[in-house]
């Protein structure tokens, strides 16, 4: 672990930033690179971050010649194929978990933008789903990450404490409210190790990040 907190902050800012992409569309060659870049085979005080990168450490060691498509497949079934039997199924949306009648588009997803704006981004071609999307939500945390990273190398530690506390309020209102519900649906649904390796990440990971940042905001 980096006692440097503007190497913990962009490491985590990395971390957060591959989790997006792992949410946003299916996994092709590069990814399956990229994910090497997460911690899979040091163990960490997680229980959840150790046995996610177990399982997903053990499917990629596996060799198989249709890796991508399988995945591809998984990703497909989890987040975008719907059917009436799947009412339950693990919806990448904040607004369906905290909505009343389990729609897209409510509230939820208007509060995101708002904290969005509220930093200046807005919406930009290459948003192509909804504000309060998983993978958007994450992409959110990546960049309040290294704007606080990039606060700390120019010494404003004001604005890095403001940076890290808007961080910290997105991820008790957001995520934390429906990602546990999520990923255990993720995880129930998921037909291959790789997808119920990655829902126990994120939970691990969401959890630890939340408590380094109250550590660090003291």
């Amino acid at each position: 672990m980096h006692t440097n907190p503007i190497e913990a902050l962009e490491d985590r800012g990395a971390t957060y930033g591959l989790l997006a992409r792992l949410f946003n569309r299916e996994v092709d060659e590069d990814l399956l690179e990229a994910v090497g870049n997460l911690p899979l085979g040091d163990e960490t005080s997680s229980d959840a971050i150790d046995e996610g990168s177990r399982l997903m450490r053990a499917y990629l060691a596996e060799e198989r010649p249709d890796t991508i498509r399988e995945l591809a497949v998984d990703f497909a079934r989890l987040f975008i194929v719907r059917t009436a039997r799947t009412a339950n199924a693990p919806y990448p949306f904040e607004s369906v978990h905290t909505a009343p009648d389990r729609t897209t588009m409510g509230d939820a997803r208007d509060r995101a933008l708002a904290a969005y704006r509220e930093e200046g981004l807005d919406k930009s071609p290459s948003w192509t789903l909804p504000e309060d999307h998983v993978s958007l939500e994450l992409e959110f945390e990546q960049t309040l990450c290294l704007r606080a990273a990039e606060a700390l190398r120019r010494e404003d530690e004001t604005e890095a404490a403001r940076l890290l506390a808007k961080q910290r309020a997105f991820l008790a209102n957001h995520l934390n409210n429906w990602v546990p519900a999520f990923a255990e649906t993720m995880e129930a649904y998921a037909r291959t190790e790789f997808y119920r390796g990655l829902a126990l990440f994120l939970t691990g990971f969401l959890e630890e990040d939340g408590a380094y940042l109250d550590a660090l905001l003291g």
